[in-house]
């Protein structure tokens, strides 16, 4: 006699998702369930690359080309000045009329108020200060100019007199001249933001950054008291001095006599502009704002839609700072960054804790998290070109160059690429993710997490696709690959799940 089956089974469909390429990103403005699965919830530490993720961003300690390379070798490694804590750094252009050639220093403050400086092309690692000067007891800003024939840097803080420093090491303070927080030279007149109210934009006598006499009918000021709020940065920019404040632009038209100077009041934003993003990136300023990253082109903002606009969230960025380099606006800020991990700087104490690299040509941008930059530079001469930064924090007595290396002075960040939350198209029903193929040619973990459970696996580095049997459950599904050591290379991963139901 046979009996028949009345146990009914559940019907399963199995389904294959293809992460074809990790090109799209990261997002956090979307909800996980509406975000499409290719797109990063979480992305830091990799360099999203050809649509693969890998080696991610770093920064290794200076150096620089050796002037007699059969004696000292091919580079130096620049040597901080009694490894003190630097504050700020410049790039110092000149021409030497003793060598009638182009040289380049790199400037800087170090915590203690001593001026630094050490040759970009030289065969002595060692940085030197500039002797017989007052120190400085709040950090300057400083700007290249041509004074009486002779190429200089100068040099001024909100409580220091203003310096002058030539290529021949001497250094002349100016008692009489104001106190300046942000600077730059347009038509052959300093123009800058006056300390204290900072709502008074002062500018020099023509030829003469350092004649500050109003009565000459030469130097003179412009004040805005209105609702845009102080000034917080200025630049020259296409043949007008952009003056950014802390809630809108004003422009100047500045040349031919002084009746001839005229303000215009662009515009009022509703979010705080913090005057350190404030860069001239060619065609274009980019700067953050309390919302996120805006481009002005001369008349008005945009803001840029870049996915990650809630990490600006609660946050102050009062100490970011920004800088143009090879076509891409690197911003130093604080993100908030949403899951609660702990990578490098943010393990104690830190100021910023990431760097933002955009591409201005393909609007790409990669993410690195755990470093703490203070200020940067763009270093560029003859074959030199760098992206050279100082910090704060544990590598504030370091000068370091940017690198694609994925380590921080030595250490690998980790990296991570964190993928919705989701129940993948399929509301209401059970999977199963079955199996897993990846191709990475380096050592990294794949992690699926549900609601039910979590399992991790180890990938060796190799140079086929390989596959991986998981078996996770669940109805809500999130898989994140990581990398702990610093290469990576990890693309083509496909996903197989049955759905039940």
């Amino acid at each position: 006699m046979f009996y028949s089956n009345k146990v009914k089974t559940k019907a399963t469909k199995n389904y294959k998702i293809t992460y074809s390429s990790f090109a799209s990103g990261m997002n956090t403005e979307v909800d996980d369930n509406l975000l499409p699965h290719k797109q990063g919830k979480v992305v830091y530490n990799y360099e999203v690359k050809n649509g693969a993720l890998k080696t991610g961003l770093g920064f290794k300690e200076l150096t620089l080309p050796n002037t007699f390379p059969d004696e000292f070798g091919e580079n130096r490694v620049i040597e901080i000045y009694q490894n003190k804590n630097i504050t700020n750094l410049w790039h110092f252009r000149y021409y030497d009329n003793q060598s009638e050639n182009r040289k380049h220093k790199i400037m800087y403050t170090t915590e203690d108020g001593d001026l630094c400086y050490f040759d970009v092309l030289h065969y002595v690692s060692n940085s030197f200060k500039v002797p017989d000067i007052p120190l400085f007891t709040s950090v300057p800003v400083a700007i290249n100019y041509r004074l009486n024939g002779e190429d200089c840097m100068i040099f001024s803080s909100p409580t220091d007199s203003m310096l002058v420093f030539t290529q021949n090491y001497l250094a002349q303070t100016y008692e009489d001249a104001p106190k300046l927080v942000s600077v730059c030279i347009h038509y052959e007149r300093l123009f800058a933001i006056l300390e204290g109210e900072r709502n008074t934009l002062v500018f020099s006598a023509n030829l003469d950054p350092t004649a500050w006499d109003y009565n000459l009918d030469e130097a003179g000021f412009i004040q805005m008291v209105d609702e845009r709020g102080s000034m917080c940065a200025v630049l020259s920019f296409n043949d007008y001095v952009y003056v950014f404040r802390d809630y809108g632009v004003a422009r100047v038209s500045a040349y031919g006599s002084l009746e001839d100077f005229s303000v215009s009041q662009l515009f009022i934003s509703s979010v705080k502009i913090y005057g350190g993003t404030v860069c001239s990136c060619g065609d274009r300023i980019m700067f953050l704002a309390k919302d996120g990253i805006h481009y002005f082109g001369g008349y008005s903002t945009t803001k840029l839609n870049l996915g990650i606009e809630s990490m600006f969230e609660g946050i102050e960025n009062e100490s970011a700072s920004a800088v143009f380099h090879n076509g891409k606006y690197y911003l130093a800020c604080k993100l908030n960054f949403p899951d609660d991990k702990v990578i490098g700087c943010e393990s104690g104490s830190f100021v910023n804790n990431a760097l933002i690299e955009y591409d201005l040509t393909t609007g790409e941008i990669n993410i690195t998290r755990g470093v703490d930059i203070n200020k940067m530079i763009s270093l560029e001469e003859g074959e030199i070109s760098k992206l050279v930064a100082c910090f704060n924090g544990t590598f504030a007595n370091k000068m370091g160059e940017l690198t694609h290396d994925g380590k921080l002075f030595g250490t690998p960040l980790k990296s991570v690429w964190l993928s919705p939350n989701s129940n993948l198209g399929y509301a209401g029903k059970q999977k199963c993710i079955k199996e897993v193929y990846l191709k990475s040619e380096y050592d990294c973990k794949v992690i699926i997490k549900s609601d039910i459970e979590e399992k991790e696996y180890i990938v060796s580095g190799k140079p086929k696709t390989q596959r991986i049997k998981t078996n996770v459950r669940g109805e809500y599904i999130e898989i994140s690959f990581i990398s702990e050591q610093a290469d990576a290379n990890i693309s083509c991963p496909e996903v197989v799940l049955s759905v039940y139901g």
